[in-house]
């Protein structure tokens, strides 16, 4: 029986076509890699728990930054510096060992009313002032303000404790502010968290 060209070269195409098919997935194979991503929308100042990260294999481009998947244990209790969303590659510069709150900064707590937290839909991480009034109602003197970075948010049934991050020399005077009731936050969108007095 006579063989027909167009046989051999649809046999041949074939050959060829699983040739690099078979190269194709040798290459993906060989250059994915095991990464920590995130397992679920972490808020900027979390304490990684066990939880909290998974480890994935995927393939990177050598230019993004990541936490290598033999690290994740090594997570356990350190801080995010920023939020993360589910799935995200973890890369090294956002986790920290450092003690919170950073150095030369404080935790002050600004307890909100429902009315006063009815328009503010905060997460950690967003910069707010921190709006002091006078100690007065007959004072004339204006409105104060020190710019803040929202540590962490504790919403209650009667009231929302915002904790925020402020300048060590500034926390004891604020602390002293929310305690009076003379206390509020506004929030900043886009605003460099910076210290600022006298409003603008």
């Amino acid at each position: 029986m006579r063989r027909q060209p167009w046989l051999a070269v649809l046999a041949g195409a074939a050959l060829a076509a699983g040739g690099v098919l078979g190269l194709i997935t040798w290459m993906v194979m060989s250059t994915s890699q095991d990464v920590v991503v995130a397992a679920h929308d972490l808020d900027a100042f979390d304490v990684l728990s066990a939880d909290d990260v998974r480890v994935v294999s995927v393939t990177l481009d050598p230019s993004v930054a990541a936490i290598p998947g033999e690290d994740a244990a090594a997570l356990i209790g350190q801080r995010l510096t920023g939020a993360v969303e589910t799935g995200a590659v973890l890369a090294p510069g956002q986790v920290s060992e450092d003690a919170f709150p950073p150095e030369g900064q404080s935790v002050v707590r600004v307890t909100l009313t429902p009315d006063q937290s009815g328009e503010l839909a905060l997460v950690p991480g967003d910069a707010v002032r921190v709006v002091v009034s006078a100690a007065t109602a007959q004072s004339d003197a204006e409105p104060t303000y020190t710019s803040a970075q929202v540590a962490a948010v504790r919403v209650g049934t009667s009231r929302t404790v915002v904790e925020v991050l402020v300048p060590h020399e500034e926390a004891v005077a604020l602390s002293d502010a929310v305690v009076a009731g003379r206390a509020s936050l506004v929030q900043d969108s886009g605003v460099p968290v910076e210290t600022a007095a006298g409003g603008e």
